[in-house]
C-alpha cells in the first residue's frame, strides 16, 4: 500500500531552503504544526494475491504529520472476502493511525453485510485493526438479523473467520415476525429473550454457540393480561439463527407459572419457525393435577399435538395410564395410547388392558376411552354389604 499522503512530505521538504535563508532564532518550545486539511481520504489495502482486502474513504480529513494521525469526517469503509465486498461500514468520525495500522471509528457505527443473509452490527465506538482482521467494539454492540438481535457490553468481530464473539452479559432476542435489519428494526418487545455467559455467532452461516448458564424468558401468544412469561434454564445453548432452530443442552427446565406447567428433561431442540420442540431423552411434564413421563417427546405447536415415543406414563387423580407410545391433541382433547396399554382407575379398582386405546381427556382430566378394532380386558372389584 502506498504511504499515506505522500504529497504532504514533498511540501515539507520544499520549505527547508526557505527556512535556511532566514536568521536563526532561538527555538520556540512546543511549536504546534497545523494539520493539513484534505478534501478527501482514500486508503486501500490488497491481500497477498493482489485482491482488494479493505478500503476507507472520507470526504474530508485533517492530517497531523508529527503524530501521524488522520482525523476523518463521515468515514466509510469496505471489507472484502476473497476479493469481493462482504461488509460495508460507516461512522460519524474516524481516526487513522499511521498508514491504517489502527482505525478508531466513533459515533453511530454501522456495519452491514452485503451478501445474504442481511446482518446489521451497530455500536457507539469500535477499533478496527485491518492487519489483524479484527473489529473490537467496546460500547454497546448490537447485531441484527431478520428475526433477532444479539447485544452485549463488548464484542470482538474476527473478520477472517466471519465470527462475532460477545462478552459482558450477552443476550439473544428473537421475534416471530420477520423484519429488515437495514430499514425497519423492531419496536415491540421480543417474544424470546435469553442471557448467557458468552456467545459466538457466525453471521454468514447462522451458527451460534453459547456456554451457560442459560437463563431465558418466552412470551407465548395469547398470554393473558398480567400473565408471566415462561422461564427457561439450561446448561448451554447452540443454534442456527438462519433456520431458527436452537438446542437447550444439558439439564433443561421450562416453567409456565401462569398455567402451572413445568418441563424437566435434557437436550431439548426448539424450532421457532415451526413452533415445535423435541427431545430423545427421558423427561417429565407436570401441572397442578397431572404428571407425564416418558422417553422421547415431540411437541408440534402448529398442530397442537404432543407425542411420546416410548415408556409413556400418565398419572392424575384416580387414573394411571401406561403404554409403549402416547399422543395427545390438547386442542381437541383426543388421546391415544398404543402397545401394552394398561389403564388403572381407582374407582372400583378397575384395570383395563389393550393394544390400542383412544379417547378424550374431558373436563377435570377424566378419560372417556374406546378400543377401535381391538379387545379390551377389564377387571373390576365391587364391594358391597353381605346379607
Amino acid at each position: 500500500m502506498s504511504r499515506l499522503l505522500p504529497a504532504a512530505a514533498v511540501v515539507a521538504v520544499g520549505l527547508l531552503p526557505l527556512a535556511a535563508c532566514r536568521r536563526s532564532r532561538p527555538p520556540i518550545a512546543d511549536v504546534q504544526t497545523p494539520p493539513f486539511v484534505f478534501r478527501s481520504l482514500d486508503l486501500k489495502q490488497q491481500d497477498a494475491g493482489g485482491r482488494p482486502a479493505w478500503q476507507l474513504t472520507s470526504p474530508e480529513a485533517r492530517y497531523d504529520l508529527r503524530r501521524r494521525l488522520a482525523r476523518a469526517e463521515k468515514p466509510k469503509g469496505l471489507i472484502y472476502a476473497k476479493g469481493q465486498p462482504l461488509y460495508r461500514l460507516q461512522a460519524d468520525s474516524g481516526t487513522v493511525i499511521g498508514d491504517g495500522q489502527a482505525i478508531l471509528l466513533e459515533g453511530n457505527l454501522r456495519v452491514e453485510r452485503l451478501s445474504k443473509p442481511e446482518v446489521l452490527i451497530q455500536a457507539a465506538r469500535a477499533r478496527w485493526l485491518p492487519q489483524q482482521k479484527l473489529l473490537l467494539v467496546d460500547r454497546r454492540p448490537e447485531a441484527y438479523d431478520q428475526h433477532g438481535r444479539l447485544r452485549a457490553e463488548r464484542a470482538r468481530f474476527r473478520l477472517d473467520a466471519d465470527t462475532l464473539e460477545l462478552s459482558g452479559a450477552p443476550r439473544l432476542d428473537r421475534w416471530a415476525q420477520r423484519f429488515n435489519p437495514f430499514t425497519a428494526l423492531p419496536t415491540s418487545p421480543p417474544e424470546t429473550t435469553v442471557q448467557v455467559a458468552s456467545l459466538s455467532w457466525q453471521p454468514g452461516s447462522g451458527a451460534l454457540v453459547a456456554p451457560g448458564p442459560v437463563v431465558g424468558e418466552r412470551r407465548v401468544a395469547g398470554l393473558p393480561a398480567g400473565g408471566r412469561p415462561q422461564k427457561l434454564l439450561a446448561e448451554r445453548l447452540e443454534g442456527d439463527t438462519q433456520l431458527q432452530t436452537f438446542s437447550l443442552l444439558g439439564a433443561v427446565q421450562l416453567e409456565d407459572s401462569t398455567r402451572g406447567q413445568r418441563f424437566v428433561g435434557r437436550d431439548l431442540r426448539l424450532d421457532l419457525s415451526a413452533q415445535s420442540g423435541t427431545t430423545n431423552l427421558p423427561f417429565q411434564l407436570s401441572d397442578a393435577s397431572r404428571r407425564v413421563t416418558g422417553t422421547g417427546l415431540s411437541v408440534q405447536g402448529l398442530e397442537g399435538v404432543a407425542s411420546i415415543a416410548s415408556q409413556c406414563h400418565l398419572e392424575q387423580p384416580g387414573d394411571q395410564l401406561n403404554a409403549d407410545r402416547c399422543q395427545w391433541n390438547w386442542r381437541s382433547g383426543a388421546v391415544s395410547a398404543e402397545g401394552s396399554v394398561l389403564l388403572q382407575r381407582a374407582a372400583n379398582r378397575q384395570t383395563s388392558r389393550a393394544t390400542l386405546l383412544q379417547g378424550n381427556l374431558g373436563e377435570g382430566g377424566s378419560f372417556a376411552i374406546s378400543a377401535p378394532g381391538g379387545r379390551v380386558i377389564s377387571q373390576f372389584q365391587v364391594t358391597g354389604r353381605s346379607r
